[in-house]
Order: C-alpha cells, then sequence, then structure tokens
C-alpha cells in the first residue's frame, strides 16, 4: 500500500492543497473528500500541487475530473500544479488538461483567479498551514 500525504493552507481566500507521495487507488478517494470539505467551509478556490507526486494511475486521473466537476458545480474554481513531464503527458493523453486549468508553478496559478494578486500570497501561503493528513 502506497502513502500520500496531503496538506492544504490557505491564503487570500486560495487554498492549496498539497500532494506528495504516489497519487493511485488508495487515496482518490481522500482527495475527493479533501476538495469537498474545503467546498462545505466556503473555500471555493483550489490548487492541487502535483509537484510532489512521483506517480499517477487512472483513479487518481479520475479524482482530479471528479474535484474539478464537483468545484464547478458549486461555484468554485481548480487549479493544477505540475511540473513532472511524465504527470504532464498523462493530463494531455486524458485530455484533463484541456479542462482543467494546468500551470508549472503554484505562483502562476495563484495568479491565475486573480492578475493582481502579490508575492506577499505566496509568503502567506509558504508559512501558513491549515491542515494535513496521510493516506
Amino acid at each position: 500500500m502506497s502513502l500520500m500525504l496531503i496538506r492544504t493552507s490557505t491564503s487570500e481566500g486560495i487554498t492549496i492543497v498539497d500532494l506528495d507521495g504516489r497519487f493511485g487507488v488508495e487515496c482518490a478517494e481522500a482527495l475527493y473528500a479533501t476538495v469537498v470539505d474545503l467546498v462545505r467551509q466556503g473555500r471555493r478556490a483550489i490548487v492541487l500541487n502535483l509537484r510532489g507526486v512521483t506517480a499517477i494511475d487512472a483513479a487518481g486521473l479520475g479524482a482530479l475530473a471528479r474535484a474539478f466537476e464537483f468545484l464547478r458545480t458549486n461555484g468554485g474554481e481548480l487549479k493544477l500544479v505540475v511540473d513532472c513531464d511524465e504527470i504532464r503527458q498523462m493530463l494531455i493523453r486524458t485530455q484533463l488538461v484541456t479542462v482543467v486549468p494546468t500551470f508549472s508553478t503554484a505562483a502562476d496559478a495563484f495568479a491565475s483567479f486573480d492578475e493582481t494578486l502579490t508575492a506577499s500570497i505566496m509568503r502567506g501561503y509558504e508559512q501558513q498551514a491549515v491542515g494535513s493528513s496521510l493516506v
């Protein structure tokens, strides 16, 4: 069984969910539940940071699609941060990259919510941990 760490933090109304480890069938439901909980707390601007993901399978891709659709249905926005070419290629092959806005850095993802965001948002992101779980 593979473990994936899910950490959340919020700055300037944007929540970032950092994922570390293998994102597969064992963890897909935990990510979806995290997104549902965030929306229930009133958080509608969410960045999923996949930079720490070492591998992703069909269940992980499905969880991304479900999270995107859930947020969109509930008036929210989901952005992805991906810097691994292998994961980016999987997003391209499954055409998720054409639906879910995807960026190379968290700063670019943050800025896409509102072009007036400044570096203080990123400083807040780095300093303010809201929660984490190991699944």
